[in-house]
C-alpha cells in the first residue's frame, strides 16, 4: 500500500510539472540563440524575470500571457556594442528607442565616458544639463551606477572608462603629452573604475583633444585596464585615407599591453576608399594569425553620425570649447579652417571631404528653438538658405 501511495504521490508530481504555470509563454517560434545553431522550433517559458523553458511546453501548460509566434523569431535581448545613453537614460530612463529595436542591453563609454568626471567638466556641459534638467550628483563610475540602479532604466547598462575622460579630468584639452606624475594619475583613475564596474579602457582618437593622445599614452593606460582583466577598445584614429596606420596603432597597442583590442564601428570612410574593406578585414587576419586578441563590430547602415563641430579640424578645438568658439569668430582662423576642409590631409581625417563635403552632411538634431528649421536639411541646403559658403554655414551653426 505504502508503494502505491508513492506511486501516485510521484505521478502528482510529474503531472503537475508537465502542467507548469508560466508568467509567459511563447509558443511555435523560431528561435535562434546564438549558439551557432541557425534556429529550432520552440516555446519558450518565462517566470518572473527568468527563462524557465526552451523547448517544447507539455500540452496542459498555462501561462497569463500565452504569446503564438508561428512564423516569427523569438530571440534574446540584442546589445548594442556601442551607444550613448549613459546621460539619456537619467532623462528617460525607458529607452523605448532601444527597446523597440530589441536592444537589452547597451556598451557605451566611447573615448570619453560618464566618469570619472569632476566640476570643470561639468560646467562645460552645462548647457547641455541644464536643457533636460540634469543634475550631475556623481563623480566615480560606482556612484553613477548607484544613481542609475536607484533610478531604474529601461536596458541594462556597460561602460568602459575613457582614456580621453581621464585626460580630460588630470591635463584638460591641452594639446601635449601629460607629464610622468600626470600619466599616474590617470593610469590610476582607470584602476579605479576598473575595479567599480568598467569593462576596459577605451579610445576615440578621430576627436579632439582624444587625438592629442600618443599612442604610448595608450599603451599606459591600457596595461592599468589589463591589470582587471579588462580590454581596449577604439574608435581608430582614422577611418579613412590613413586607416591601415590606424589599424596598426591598435595592433600594437593590444601586443605592447597584452590586452585584447576591439575596433568600434569598423568602415572605410570616404567615397576615394569604397572597396578597400578586403585590405582592413585582411590586415585584421594577420594580427589575430601574430597572436593579437583583436575583434571588431560594425554597424547596419551606409551613413556615419557625429556633432557637426567634429568636422573642423581637431587643431582648432585646441584648449577646450571656448577657445574653440573664439577661433569660430576670428576671420583668420575662419579662413584657414575653409583651406583645410578643401583638401584631403594625413594630418587629420576630413570627415566633411570624406562625407561628400555640404551635400552629404545632414544635420539630424539641434537644441536651439529658433534653428530647428535646419533639421532634415543638408549643409548644402542650410548654407543657400542663409546664402553663405557651405563653411561657413556650418562653423556659424556650430
Amino acid at each position: 500500500m505504502l508503494r502505491l501511495w508513492s506511486l501516485v504521490l510521484f505521478l502528482g508530481i510529474a503531472l503537475a510539472a508537465s502542467a507548469q504555470q508560466y508568467d509567459v509563454l511563447i509558443r511555435n517560434g523560431r528561435v535562434v540563440d546564438g549558439s551557432g545553431n541557425p534556429w529550432i522550433y520552440a516555446d519558450v517559458g518565462i517566470v518572473g524575470d527568468r527563462i524557465a523553458l526552451v523547448g517544447r511546453a507539455a500540452e496542459g501548460a498555462t501561462a497569463k500571457r500565452m504569446i503564438d509566434a508561428a512564423g516569427l523569431v523569438v530571440a534574446p535581448g540584442f546589445i548594442d556594442m556601442l551607444g550613448q545613453s549613459e546621460y539619456h537614460l537619467l532623462i528617460d530612463k525607458q529607452a523605448v528607442s532601444k527597446l523597440t529595436q530589441g536592444i537589452t542591453t547597451e556598451v557605451t563609454g566611447e573615448g570619453e565616458s560618464v566618469a570619472p568626471i569632476n566640476e570643470r567638466l561639468i560646467e562645460e556641459n552645462r548647457e547641455f544639463l541644464n536643457h533636460y534638467k540634469l543634475k550631475v550628483d556623481w563623480r566615480t563610475l560606482a556612484e553613477y551606477f548607484e544613481r542609475l540602479e536607484k533610478q531604474g532604466a529601461g536596458v541594462n547598462l556597460a561602460t568602459f572608462v575613457g582614456a580621453t575622460q581621464v585626460r580630460r579630468v588630470v591635463v584638460g584639452d591641452a594639446d601635449r603629452p601629460p607629464s610622468a606624475e600626470e600619466l599616474r594619475r590617470m593610469e590610476a583613475l582607470v584602476e579605479e573604475a576598473m575595479r567599480e564596474g568598467a569593462l576596459g579602457v577605451s579610445s576615440s582618437l578621430i576627436y579632439a583633444p582624444a587625438s592629442y593622445a600618443k599612442t604610448e599614452e595608450l599603451i599606459a593606460l591600457a596595461k592599468a585596464a589589463a591589470r582587471h582583466g579588462g580590454i581596449y577598445a577604439s574608435h581608430i584614429r582614422n577611418e579613412s585615407d590613413q586607416e591601415m596606420a590606424a589599424l596598426e596603432e591598435a595592433f600594437r597597442i593590444g601586443r605592447e599591453a597584452k590586452v585584447p583590442v576591439e575596433i568600434w564601428h569598423l568602415k572605410v570612410a570616404g567615397k576615394q576608399n569604397w572597396g578597400t574593406m578586403r585590405d582592413v578585414v585582411a590586415a585584421i587576419q594577420k594580427a589575430r594569425a601574430s597572436g593579437v586578441d583583436v575583434t571588431a563590430d560594425q554597424y547596419p547602415y551606409v551613413a556615419a553620425a557625429t556633432s557637426l563641430g567634429a568636422s573642423i579640424p581637431p587643431k582648432y578645438h585646441e584648449g577646450g570649447l571656448e577657445p574653440f568658439l573664439a577661433r569660430l569668430k576670428d576671420h583668420a582662423q575662419r579662413a584657414a579652417i575653409k583651406r583645410d576642409l578643401a583638401a584631403l590631409s594625413e594630418k587629420f581625417e576630413n570627415i566633411w571631404l570624406g562625407a561628400g563635403g555640404p551635400d552629404g552632411v545632414l544635420v539630424t538634431s539641434l537644441l536651439q528653438p529658433e534653428l530647428k528649421k535646419y533639421e532634415g536639411k543638408t549643409m548644402a541646403q542650410i548654407a543657400a538658405m542663409e546664402g553663405k559658403h557651405p563653411v561657413d554655414a556650418a562653423m556659424d551653426l556650430v
